[in-house]
């Protein structure tokens, strides 16, 4: 977000107020004041409309030395000079310091006066205000007491959590709380629009629309409905977590899985339309996502070594399950290979990809479980996990809840149904190539992941979205496609023909085998030190842009 432009005006001969309106900016600049960040951010963020930004010109008293201690201010710009008494001046503060900070723990009298050296912008936070929140807020109010009591007793203060993870917090809380309509629901609703205006051309209940028109509305509605899906699953989880009292690591788990609900659904049209289509789909969007993982990496904040810590979790149960994946396709592309060279088998059929479909499922429920254990270890970096829904205040009832996941069930469903009608918009109707359009397929079917990093990263929870974005990587490999092959296999079983089988030709040997250098690659840059650098970025992106470009240009 952009930052508030200070523009100052003609001077003039006392405080000027100015509005500000960038939330996440207010609360930048407040996450410098220690007894502020010492204070919980999700109850403090309530502050955020009553601080004022104030222009102060030089040679002005704004403290009065035996005055009400009625606010605190922290210095944006400038230079301040403090005058005690007979004493004349005892310090000058500028830029990053604090005056007045006691007025908000105990509105004790002023002891010195401030004036305004150079013209000052200064973040004003009234006493009245704050203590207003104090009092509708139990834990903020105890929080306060904890800190006041250190201070008159001389001992030091509690650890302080970093200033970016208190302003995620803080952010976290703002959008929890929100009343109205989102962006996101009225995006899915223009989804819904144009999906009801499809079914109507189908249905012959309007004029009816050429192919190429079909075609890039049921792509549109599919993306519109889909992102809204997962907006409802997420929202629909964090309400749910706050009604049971999940803790974030929990809530964050359950949300990332069901926001993957409907990928599911895509693939679930897409096997009807094409098998194939749906098992390539599911594949390439592994290389996405392992693609995005490594890209979003260069974004990651660097300590001064040029790296950045790993969450611990993500290191141990990660590592281990990117093992795992790799084994597992390697294994099923060399048998590929074998059988393949032979040429009496030419596809993998329906007892195949239920036997490989259980393995993988098996699993990631395992590696789910070897998660838990290690986040229940309590050795993770609280700072790595999502802060618990309840203290945000999310609203947990559950006529709400039920509404969020009837929403996402709906977008799911439509959506899926809206990319299935492109597919076969595409494949039959313009005779695109399975290849390319399954690829392109593939990242709108990941869209899920993409909205959960996005999210996360913008509100500063930085090693919660590199968990996700690893987290859509394995949850694709391990739960997407399976799925898939499940699919094939069962409608197979059922009657369906040769034409739900895999068949074994250069293209999905090359999937599969190709998976291999993905996980290896990742699982060997992530032991490494257990950090990720820029260097680190570099070589996964380019290794992964290599196999996408050998994978699409090799011939079928």
């Amino acid at each position: 977000m952009a930052t508030t432009q200070i523009r100052p005006p003609e001077r003039d001969a006392r405080p000027t107020l100015y509005p500000h309106r960038d939330p996440q900016d207010v609360l930048r600049r407040l996450s410098a004041i220690d007894l502020l960040r010492a204070l919980p951010a999700e109850e403090i963020q309530e502050l955020v409309p009553r601080v004022e930004l104030l222009r102060i010109p030089p040679g002005t008293r704004f403290i009065d030395e035996g005055g009400v201690g009625d606010a605190l201010y922290f210095i944006e710009t400038g230079t301040a000079r403090v005058e005690r008494g007979g004493a004349g001046v005892v310090a000058r503060v500028s830029d990053g310091s604090v005056i007045g900070e006691a007025a908000l723990l105990t509105g004790a009298p002023r002891n010195a006066s401030v004036y305004a050296e150079t013209e000052l912008w200064v973040w004003r936070i009234a006493k009245a205000p704050f203590d207003e929140l104090v009092a509708r807020s139990p834990n903020l109010r105890r929080a306060l007491e904890d800190v006041a009591a250190r201070r008159a007793q001389g001992e030091p203060a509690a650890a302080l959590p970093s200033r970016q993870f208190w302003v995620a917090t803080a952010l976290h809380a703002l959008e929890a709380r929100s009343r109205g309509v989102r962006p996101w629901q009225a995006l899915m609703a223009l989804g819904l629009l144009l999906w009801l205006a499809l079914f109507a051309n189908g249905r012959g209940f309007v004029a009816g629309m050429p192919t190429p028109a079909v075609t890039i509305l049921h792509l549109v509605s599919g993306l519109l409905l889909l992102q809204g899906a997962c907006e409802a699953f997420l929202l629909g989880v964090e309400r749910f977590g706050a009604r049971r009292r999940w803790d974030g690591f929990i809530a964050g788990t359950v949300g990332s899985l069901l926001s993957t609900l409907p990928e599911f659904v895509v693939i679930a049209f897409l096997v009807r339309v094409e098998p194939l289509a749906a098992f390539v789909t599911a594949v390439v969007a592994i290389f996405n996502n392992a693609l995005i993982f490594s890209l979003y990496s260069f974004f990651l904040p660097k300590d001064r070594s040029g790296a950045f810590a790993m969450p611990r979790s993500l290191t141990v149960a990660g590592g281990e399950i990117l093992i795992a994946g790799g084994a597992i396709a390697l294994i099923v592309g060399l048998v590929m290979m074998i059988l393949h060279a032979g040429g009496e088998v030419t596809v993998l059929d329906r007892f195949d990809l239920i036997g490989i479909a259980t393995i993988l499922i098996v699993t990631f429920g395992y590696y789910l479980y070897t998660l838990m254990q290690y986040y229940g270890e309590g050795l993770d970096d609280r700072e790595s996990v999502p802060p618990d829904p309840r203290p945000l205040g999310y609203d947990p009832h559950l006529r709400g809840i039920l509404w969020m996941f009837a929403l996402g069930v709906l977008g799911a469903y439509c959506g899926g149904e809206a990319i299935g009608g492109f597919a076969e918009s595409a494949l039959s109707g313009l005779g695109w190539p399975t290849i390319p359009t399954a690829a392109m397929l593939a990242f709108f079917a990941g869209i899920s992941e993409i909205i959960i990093v996005y999210k996360s990263h913008r509100r500063g929870e930085l090693g919660v979205a590199l968990s996700n974005a690893f987290g859509g990587m394995t949850q694709v490999m391990f739960l997407l496609m399976p799925f898939a092959l499940l699919m094939i296999g069962i409608l197979g079983i059922a009657g369906g023909g040769a034409a739900y089988t895999i068949p074994i030709n250069v293209t999905t040997m090359l999937l599969m085998v190709l998976l291999f250098p993905v996980f290896y690659a990742l699982h060997q840059y992530m032991e490494q030190e257990k950090q990720l650098t820029n260097l680190d970025a570099v070589g996964m992106t380019g290794i992964y842009v290599l196999l996408l470009y050998f994978l699409f240009t090799s011939p079928s």
